[in-house]
C-alpha cells in the first residue's frame, strides 16, 4: 500500500539524542521504547488467540481489502492524541527515532546528574540495545507463529473438506484446494475455506446424527436379542450418503419387525409357562422357586390398554428379557412343564380310574364319592397325595371284602354268558371260575374275573349291532304273518267309510315295509354273520341257536307255507267250479250235512280225506312258521 499520502500529516522528526536537554518532560519506559505503538499496548498472540481471531475473521470476504495500520500521532505537547495511517516500516522508523532522541536526552541528563563515566554509559546503552533487539526478535518469532498457525489451520480445513466431501460423496473443485502461492492473504484463504466448511459441516452433522440414531437402535436391539452387531454397521463416519442412510433405515425396520416377532414369541411362552405353572401348582414367588420360575412370574406387566407387555427387553433379576438365551430357556421350561402336566394328568387319570372302579366294586356311597371329588382340584402335588391316600384306603377295604367281590363277579359273568349265548365249552374254558376254596382268593383271582368280565362285556358290545338287526328282522317276519292273516279275513272289508280307508292304508304300509326291509335286513345279516365267523372263528348264536341256520329254516318254511296256500286256493277254485257245474245239471245238494262213511279202500276218496285227523283245513297239513325265539310275538303299532 502506498503511504505517501499520509506522510504530509506527520510532524518533523524529533531532535537527535545529542540535542536533548534534561528539561524535556517526555519520559518513556523501556516497554514503551520497544513497542511499535507506544501508547496502545497489545497482547502477544498465541495459537489459541489466533484461532479465535480466525474464527472471527471466517465471515470476512476473500476479497476484502487489507486494512491500513493506525499509528498514534504526537501532538505539539508530545502526547498521543490522534492516530495517523502510516506504513508499518515508516511508523516504526519515525517512532523509534523520536523515542530514541527523547530517551537519549533524558538518560544523558540523569547520567550527568549521577556522574556515570563514559564506560558506564556505554555499558548501559549496550544493555538497553540488547534488550530492545531481544524484544524485536521475540515479536518477530510470535508473528511467525501466527503465520504458521494460519497455514496449519488452512491445511486442517482443507483436510476436513476432503474428509467430509468424501464421506458425503460430494465433488469439490480442485482449484479451491490448491496451494496458495501468494495470490491472497492467509486470512482471506481461511475465510473462504470456513465459508465452504459451514455448509459441509451442516450436511455432515445432519447425516451423522441420523446414522448415529439408527446405529444406537441397532446396537440396543442386537443387545436385547443377544446377538452381536456386524462391524459394517458400527462405522458411520466414512460414508454419510443418502444410500447409506437408506440402508440403515431398512436395517432398522428389519430389526423392528424382528424385535416385535421375538417379543410376541417370548410373551406367548411366558403366558404358556405361567398357565402351566398355575395348572400344576408351582408358585413362582415361593422361596424355593428357581430363578427362572421367579422371572417367569414377574416378566409380564399390563400396559395402559390392559394388554400384556414385557417388563424389560433386557435380562434383569425380575425379567427374562427377549434374548436368544431367554427364548431357549423359556422353550425348554415350557416343554418341561408341559411334560410334567401330562405326566401328572395321566397319573391322576389312571389313579382316578382305579378309584372309580373300586368305588363301584365296593359300593361306596355317592355322598362319600362327591366329598372326595370336591376336595381335590388341579394337578398339584396335594391332589396326587390325596388320590394316593384314597386309593390305598380303598385297597384295604377291598382286601377285607375280597370273597364277596369274587362271588359278585361270578354272578355278573353268568349273566354275561346268557347274553352272549356262551356255550358249555366257552364256560369251562374260564378255569378261575371253578376255584371254590376261599383260602385261594386273592387280588390276582379277582383281577382275572374282572378281566374276563371285560372280555364278555366287549363281546356283548360287538353283538349288540347284530342283535338289533336280528330283532328288526324278526319284527318284520311277525308283521308278514300278521299281514297274511289279515288277507284271509274277509270281514275286514265289510267296514265302511273312513275306517275302511284307514284299514286299507295300514295294510298297504305293511306290504311296503315287508317288501323293502326284509330283503335288505336279510342281506345285511348275512354279511355281518360272515364277518363274525371270520373274526371269532365261530357262528353267531341268537338265543342258543345258530342264526344263519335259523334264517335258512325260516326261508324254507315260508316257501312251504306259500305252496300250501296256493294248493288251498286251487282246491277252493276246483270245488267252486264243481258246485257250479252240479247246479247246472240239477244236482244241488240239500240243506244240512250228511255223514260220509269211510270205505275200506277209499283212502283217496273224498270222505276219507275229510275225516283224516291232524290235517289243516281243506285237507292240507298245516305247520307252524318257525320263529327265532319261542316266546310270545311282539306286537308293533302302525299308523
Amino acid at each position: 500500500m502506498d503511504y505517501s499520502a499520509f506522510d504530509e500529516t506527520m510532524p518533523s522528526p524529533p531532535p537527535s539524542p545529542a540535542t536533548l536537554t534534561m528539561n524535556d518532560t517526555n519520559i518513556y519506559s523501556v516497554t514503551d521504547l520497544l513497542s511499535p505503538t507506544p501508547t496502545i499496548k497489545q497482547k502477544a498472540r498465541t495459537p489459541a488467540s489466533v484461532n479465535t481471531t480466525l474464527l472471527h475473521r471466517s465471515h470476512v470476504s476473500a476479497f476484502s481489502p487489507i486494512q491500513p495500520v493506525l499509528t498514534p500521532r504526537e501532538t505539539p505537547r508530545g502526547t498521543s492524541m490522534g492516530l495517523v495511517l502510516l506504513s508499518p516500516s515508516r511508523t516504526i522508523t519515525e517512532t523509534l527515532n523520536a523515542l530514541a532522541s527523547t530517551t537519549a536526552h533524558q538518560l544523558e541528563a540523569i547520567w550527568d546528574e549521577v556522574g556515570y563515566t563514559p564506560q558506564e554509559r556505554a555499558s548501559q546503552l549496550s544493555d538497553l540495545l540488547e534488550k530492545f533487539r531481544s524484544q524485536c526478535e521475540q515479536k518477530i518469532s510470535e508473528e511467525h507463529g501466527v503465520s504458521d498457525t494460519f497455514r496449519q489451520t488452512i491445511a486442517d480445513s482443507k483436510d476436513e473438506i476432503k474428509f467430509i466431501s468424501k464421506a458425503l460423496k460430494q465433488t469439490v473443485d480442485p482449484q479451491f484446494l490448491r496451494d496458495n502461492n501468494g495470490e491472497m492473504t492467509l486470512n482471506d484463504e481461511l475465510a473462504n475455506l470456513e465459508t465452504t466448511l459451514d455448509g459441509l459441516r451442516l450436511d455432515y452433522n445432519t447425516a451423522k446424527d441420523n446414522l448415529q440414531e439408527s446405529k444406537e437402535y441397532l446396537v440396543e436391539s442386537h443387545t436385547a436379542l443377544g446377538r452381536k452387531l456386524d462391524d459394517c454397521w458400527n462405522e458411520i463416519e466414512i460414508d454419510l450418503t443418502m444410500k447409506r442412510q437408506e440402508d440403515f433405515h431398512e436395517k432398522v425396520e428389519e430389526m423392528k419387525h424382528e424385535m416385535a416377532t421375538r417379543t410376541a414369541a417370548v410373551i406367548q411362552l411366558l403366558r404358556d409357562c405361567q398357565h402351566l405353572m398355575n395348572d400344576i401348582g408351582i408358585d413362582g414367588q415361593a422361596e424355593d422357586a428357581s430363578t427362572l420360575d421367579r422371572c417367569i412370574s414377574t416378566s409380564l406387566v399390563r400396559s395402559k390398554d390392559s394388554s400384556l407387555m414385557m417388563a424389560s427387553k433386557f435380562e434383569t433379576k425380575t425379567c427374562t428379557g427377549i434374548s436368544s438365551n431367554a427364548l431357549d430357556a423359556l422353550t425348554s421350561r415350557a416343554s418341561e412343564l408341559s411334560s410334567e402336566k401330562r405326566r401328572r394328568k395321566n397319573l391322576l387319570q389312571e389313579m382316578g380310574g382305579q378309584i372309580a372302579m373300586l368305588w363301584e366294586q365296593l359300593s361306596i356311597p355317592t355322598e362319600e364319592q362327591h366329598s372326595f371329588t370336591n376336595s381335590v382340584k388341579g394337578l398339584g402335588i396335594d391332589t396326587i397325595e390325596k388320590g394316593s391316600t384314597e386309593l390305598q384306603r380303598l385297597r384295604m377295604v377291598k382286601g377285607r371284602m375280597l370273597g364277596k367281590l369274587i362271588h359278585k363277579a361270578r354272578d355278573n359273568i353268568q349273566e354275561l354268558w346268557k347274553e352272549t349265548n356262551g356255550t358249555l365249552d366257552q364256560r369251562k374254558s374260564f378255569e378261575p371260575f371253578n376255584i371254590c376254596d376261599e383260602k385261594l382268593y386273592d387280588d390276582d383271582l379277582l383281577d382275572k374275573h374282572e378281566e374276563y368280565i371285560s372280555i364278555l362285556q366287549d363281546r356283548v358290545e360287538k353283538m349288540k349291532p347284530i342283535n338289533k338287526l336280528i330283532e328288526r328282522r324278526e319284527d318284520i317276519l311277525r308283521e308278514r304273518m300278521e299281514y297274511e292273516e289279515l288277507q284271509k279275513d274277509s270281514d275286514r272289508l265289510k267296514q265302511r267309510g273312513a275306517a275302511m280307508a284307514k284299514q286299507l292304508m295300514e295294510e298297504e304300509k305293511m306290504a311296503r315295509r315287508i317288501k323293502r326291509d326284509l330283503p335288505r335286513l336279510t342281506k345285511m345279516l348275512n354279511e355281518k354273520l360272515d364277518e363274525w365267523k371270520d373274526s371269532h372263528d365261530e357262528d353267531f348264536q341268537y338265543h342258543g341257536e345258530l342264526y344263519i341256520d335259523v334264517m335258512d329254516q325260516q326261508q324254507q318254511e315260508w316257501v312251504e307255507y306259500k305252496e300250501n296256500e296256493m294248493q288251498i286256493k286251487l282246491k277252493k277254485k276246483q270245488e267252486s267250479f264243481k258246485q257250479e257245474e252240479n247246479k247246472q245239471l240239477g244236482k244241488t245238494v240239500s240243506g244240512g250235512k250228511s255223514k260220509l262213511r269211510t270205505r275200506p279202500l277209499g283212502e283217496s276218496s273224498r270222505a276219507n280225506m275229510m275225516n283224516k285227523p291232524a290235517r289243516g283245513r281243506n285237507g292240507v297239513e298245516k305247520k307252524p312258521i318257525r320263529r327265532a325265539h319261542p316266546g310270545p310275538a311282539r306286537s308293533r303299532t302302525y299308523n
